[in-house]
């Protein structure tokens, strides 16, 4: 993609300037008004642009991929090396959209958007565009923070298991818990206000990854001559891509992380080097995982591990990673809907208020599905394939036509440029329609064995006490 961006160099006409000065009359789902930007200069390099991608994309994801790939079987290895590609091919050009956008509206070069990608989506198509980008990042950044409070609870479960008076403590008592020791960080601002949480939760992934790949190693002996490599099914098939699909969703959050940089348009290296990193962090994780376990392969792949000294040193890394990564993949959502509801960008009650709010909501939903893989399987269908495989090429390619009226002129697009973008997105289609298909059949499925809500038909004993 040799359509480089270059802002200093771009003029600005006497007519754009005026057609910028009426921005306030425009809708507030599709992008917040000029004149309510606030001078920012971003802080984040390269390198913690990296960092805050594989912190805020793995994690979860890793602890997940083997069970997906014993959905798909061994396809599901090149599965997942192609959703890398193409997630990053699709960062990239998010990335390129957001400069476009700062070449022709000279405000956005130092004001904060508290919501970039919706800015994108109505510069690329209006108020339908942007309202697509809300409705489905707010859904998807939710449920998100839902799946990750679920495995954080679960983690925290196994580490405590041996402390005498907590041991019996079930996952039901564990989510609430853990969403309350959250709420505080919650009410931190921006990206740039957290980037510690970006360090400790890729370092966290990493170690923890690491060790991961010893301890599954060690079971490999005693275990793979007896795992089972069955032949995927249609629904088993497609309910693992949505999980793969899952694991590679941060794109909501790029455009946020790539305005809190010190030079945006350095951006799509950071995409780069962090996708290049998850890549390494996956294939071993999943392959290993599978190769070891087989159809047996859990849910998260750690209930896998016997207990041992080894396993809580992993558990205890990934619950880190869990609850630093959380505070970067709410906070894009709650920025967006902080500022529909006009609750001031400084610090504040009303900000306090609203977040511990949505954290409550977080945790009743937790309660209602204690178990986050049919969160996660429908989320990497729907949503997140929208908004990390479709929505990206989509805005690319809308922005670098020129502009009706003339204002703008045509960006050179290459041919191999757009055949690779109509890939990913022809797939992210395909694959994210049969995996809510596959999702919402396994739902149907009687027999599908899904952990029952905390609340329904439980005593008070066994809401608390794991059975």
């Amino acid at each position: 993609m040799n359509e480089r961006s270059n802002s200093r160099s771009y003029s600005i006409s006497s007519a754009q300037i005026n057609n910028i000065s009426t921005d306030d009359s425009l809708p507030v789902i599709r992008s917040e008004s000029t004149s309510s930007l606030v001078k920012h200069h971003g802080n984040l390099t390269v390198l913690t642009g990296t960092v805050f991608i594989i912190g805020e994309v793995a994690g979860g994801g890793i602890l997940s991929l083997p069970h997906a790939v014993s959905g798909a079987g061994w396809f599901g290895v090149p599965l997942i090396a192609l959703c890398c590609a193409n997630a990053g091919f699709a960062g990239i050009c998010l990335a390129k959209a957001w400069l476009i956008l700062e070449e022709r509206y000279p405000e956005y070069r130092s004001g904060l958007t508290r919501k970039p990608f919706s800015t994108i989506g109505y510069r690329a198509f209006g108020n339908w565009g942007s309202a697509i980008v809300s409705i489905s990042m707010n859904f998807t950044r939710f449920g998100t923070g839902v799946v990750f409070l679920i495995l954080t609870s679960q983690l925290l479960q196994q580490v405590m298991s041996h402390v005498n008076k907590v041991q019996e403590l079930g996952i039901c008592s564990w989510v609430p818990i853990v969403g309350v020791s959250l709420t505080p960080f919650m009410w931190l601002g921006s990206p740039a206000d957290f980037w510690p949480a970006a360090y400790t939760a890729m370092l966290s992934t990493i170690l923890g990854s690491i060790l991961l790949l010893a301890d599954i190693g060690l079971q490999a002996k005693d275990r793979v001559s007896s795992a089972n490599y069955p032949m995927p099914t249609f629904v088993s098939f497609f309910k693992a891509f949505g999980n793969i699909l899952f694991a590679f969703g941060g794109a909501s959050a790029f455009p946020n992380f790539q305005n809190d940089m010190k030079e945006k348009d350095k951006f799509p290296k950071a995409v780069i080097y962090g996708f290049i990193g998850l890549l390494l962090l996956y294939i071993p994780v999943s392959g290993g995982g599978y190769g070891v376990f087989g159809d047996q392969t859990a849910e998260n792949i750690v209930q896998n591990l016997p207990q041992s000294a080894l396993t809580t040193v992993i558990d205890c890394f990934f619950l880190v990673h869990c609850y630093t990564a959380f505070l970067i993949i709410v906070n894009p959502v709650l920025l967006e809907l902080e500022d529909m509801l006009k609750i001031p960008k400084i610090f504040n009650w009303k900000r306090c208020v609203f977040r511990t709010a949505l954290m409550a909501a977080m945790i009743f939903t937790g309660l209602s599905v204690p178990s986050f893989g049919p969160i996660l399987d429908l989320l990497g269908g729907t949503t997140i394939t929208l908004m990390a495989f479709v929505l990206p090429p989509a805005f690319y390619l809308k922005l670098c036509r020129a502009d009706p009226n003339g204002e703008f002129k045509a960006r050179h697009v290459p041919l191999y440029t757009k055949i690779i973008l109509a890939e990913i997105a022809i797939v992210g289609i395909f694959g994210g329609a049969a995996s809510t298909y596959s999702s919402i059949t396994w739902f149907a499925d009687p027999e599908s064995h899904m952990e029952p809500a905390c609340y329904a038909g439980r005593s008070a004993k066994t809401y608390f006490i794991n059975n």
